[in-house]
């Protein structure tokens, strides 16, 4: 009898892997139709960052903290995307970059293998609180196939943030677990921390914002086992600062010796005509913040969800229906948000970012719904739920892809395997991360008085080369940007200079002449923190399948002694 159970679970467990490899290429598969992909200018700078990092690998180096490869051409070569971005969890697009030749073809790779993890994510979270496979299943199509998830993934096309987006789910699952005294939650909180502090910086602010909320409900709520509580939070920081120890060294040691330009701030609440109109037209367009929408399905059932609420009893679900319904509408202008565009909340820029809460809660309420009243719901109903989801959202998705062009569209355009890299290297995207108020040389700009011309000759991850020709002796502004607390080496003509960046151009002391310039910035010791975070990641993984395996030994033996 065991073993016709085991072969059921077996058999089971294949065929949600198939499923969710099918959701995953639907997810992906429209976005690539046509051989092309519709690029927004977020979207270069990503794939130019994790180039620079691929290519770094490629000659096997370790990645420098500054770029000195494909960057915006309205920045300067020497800018610390590396330093000020986190790029690690960004190894989902540069594996597959180093593995094949044509970049569309790892571009699609690396998008189906985000969308595999965002469906693996939500499927454990959800798995975890309901043995109910419809409630799980209806869960994971709101999060995965909601119009603000594909916004984000292919009409914004911010990566990071997508990234953060995928492993979102599993800050919540180590909550709850820590709350449940599962003696191992503090490995997930820990893992899920560390994997967002190496990816997006603002989602895992919000991380830390939940588990800061999760600490005073228990001290004020919930002080049963407390103490043992406060232990697996404190523990799953150690396991964070293990795994973002690269990333967080980079980050503070550039804030605390520069003075940096940081991204706008802003506060742009969501417009109830403009949403209403985005939802209506089916629309997953970038431009205008204001009107992201998470499709027509998706918001009649928060509607449908934050209505039942006031009909029927407190259960599990009502907390998150309540929640969900409550803090989607507190995001639209009808709020004053302008009382407090100078406060930290202005470091969102855009409160449809905060979607992703009301979503994951909308996936838990949801799911709660159907495995608490599966006598009072029909299974045909909640499988049309489902497709309806899907439909609309790939339709839209489709829609996008093939007609956000032109003007309006905040520069979108068509990338393929023949324009990949030209677009990439010849794209204006952003000036962020430069240090700020640098002392540009006007001279530099009289370049018919001073017959000078300056070129770039050869550009790798660890150096660029110039050649510079000047009709006399003369100091020469070149554009590549220096940091305080870094050391670079300069090489003119032969000669090597060792300088430290003071937050400005390099200058150097032309010839009268062809002149051959060849810049590099020596090592820090966070090389040394990139090989502690890997291994650090590595021996968590390692020894969550262990437990994972162990755990499941020790099931099958309970059961076979039944």
């Amino acid at each position: 009898m065991f073993q016709l159970i085991k072969i059921k679970q077996k058999y089971n467990y294949i065929f949600e892997f198939l499923i969710l490899i099918c959701m995953s290429f639907i997810s992906t598969y429209f976005a690539f139709s046509g051989h092309f992909f519709n690029i927004s200018h977020d979207g270069v700078y990503h794939l130019g960052r994790f180039l620079n990092v691929a290519d770094s690998f490629r000659n096997l180096n370790f990645p420098e903290v500054v770029n000195l490869t494909h960057v915006s051409i309205n920045s300067y070569p020497g800018v610390a995307i590396n330093s000020f971005y986190p790029w690690l969890t960004g190894i989902i697009f540069i594996i597959p970059n180093l593995l094949f030749s044509n970049p569309m073809w790892a571009l699609f790779l690396s998008f189906f293998i985000l969308n595999i993890f965002t469906i693996i994510s939500i499927n454990s979270l959800l798995s975890y609180l309901t043995s109910n496979r419809l409630a799980v299943f209806t869960g994971i199509v709101i999060y995965q196939f909601n119009n603000y998830h594909f916004i984000d993934l292919y009409s914004r096309v911010a990566i990071g943030e997508t990234i953060a987006y995928a492993f979102f789910p599993i800050v919540f699952l180590g909550i709850i677990k820590i709350n449940r005294s599962d003696k191992f939650g503090f490995l997930l909180l820990g893992l899920s921390m560390g994997l967002l502090v190496n990816t997006h910086i603002l989602t895992f602010l919000y991380a830390v914002f939940i588990v800061i909320l999760f600490i005073i409900y228990l001290v004020l709520f919930d002080r049963k086992y407390l103490l043992d509580k406060l232990i697996q939070i404190i523990k799953s920081s150690i396991v964070a600062i293990f795994l973002g120890m690269y990333t967080i060294y980079n980050l503070v040691h550039m804030i605390t010796n520069n003075h940096i330009e940081e991204p706008f701030k802003s506060i742009t609440a969501l417009s109830p005509s403009g949403v209403f109109m985005s939802t209506i037209n089916n629309e997953i367009g970038e431009q205008g913040a204001q009107n992201w929408s998470m499709g027509l399905p998706v918001t009649l059932v928060v509607i449908f969800l934050g209505t039942y609420c006031l009909v029927t009893k407190s259960n599990y679900w009502k907390v998150y229906g309540s929640f969900s319904i409550l803090f989607y509408f507190s995001l639209f202008t009808w709020i004053p948000y302008d009382l407090i565009k100078d406060s930290l909340l202005a470091n969102v820029q855009f409160l449809g970012r905060l979607l992703i809460f009301v979503l994951i809660s909308l996936s838990i309420g949801v799911s709660y719904l159907i495995t608490f009243r599966k006598k009072n719901i029909k299974v045909s109903l909640i499988f049309g739920l489902n497709v309806v989801i899907i439909i609309f959202s790939l339709s839209a998705l489709y829609n996008y892809h093939y007609n956000y062009f032109g003007p309006g569209t905040g520069g979108h355009s068509k990338i393929n395997s023949e324009n990949y890299y030209g677009m990439i290297n010849n794209t204006d995207t952003f000036e962020d991360y430069l240090p700020k108020n640098i002392e540009k040389d006007n001279s530099n700009t009289k370049q018919n008085d001073n017959k000078k011309i300056l070129k770039i000759v050869n550009s790798s991850p660890k150096e660029i080369t110039y050649s510079a020709y000047s009709a006399k002796d003369v100091d020469y502004q070149i554009p590549f940007i220096t940091y305080r607390g870094l050391n670079y080496v300069i090489s003119s003509n032969g000669q090597k200079v060792y300088m430290s960046g003071n937050g400005n151009f390099i200058k150097v002391r032309l010839h009268r002449g062809q002149n051959k310039i060849i810049i590099k910035v020596r090592h820090n010791n966070s090389v040394y923190l990139l090989v502690v975070s890997m291994i650090s990641f590595i021996i968590l993984v390692i020894y969550m399948v262990f437990i994972k395996f162990k755990l499941m030994h020790e099931q099958s033996l309970i059961h076979s002694l039944t």
